[in-house]
């Protein structure tokens, strides 16, 4: 697994970063899950307002318009980062691995300091 992160530590308010957290972790347990020993690449970043988030593999892949094999979690996914007001897309064929992303709208928190 590979990853990059552009967050300069700055923290973003809690259903931001939950909903990105957990579409990432869903993301990451499918490849697991549906393309073991796949490279899987993980790139996070925020400009001008958006936080962005990728999590790529080249294993197997699949064909998004065929029906789904009884799992929820691409369908938890959508929920999750829709309801934070973003948007989740998946991109996949048979044969070209799978790239889920994902765009959330985020102001950054001003920094805690103790007073």
């Amino acid at each position: 697994m590979t990853g990059t992160e552009s967050l300069n530590g700055q923290r973003l308010p809690r259903q931001t970063e939950a909903a990105a957290y957990f579409a990432c972790l869903e993301a990451m347990q499918n490849a697991a899950k549906h393309a073991p020993g796949a490279a899987v690449c993980v790139d996070i970043g925020l400009a001008d307002g958006v936080l962005s988030f990728t999590v790529s593999d080249d294993g197997p892949g699949f064909d998004p318009a065929a029906p789904e094999g009884g799992g929820t979690g691409l369908l938890g996914m959508a929920d999750r980062v829709g309801a934070a007001g973003g948007a989740l897309s998946i991109r996949s064929a048979p044969g070209n691995g799978t790239t889920v992303s994902g765009r959330l709208p985020a102001s950054p928190l001003p920094p805690w300091s103790a007073g």
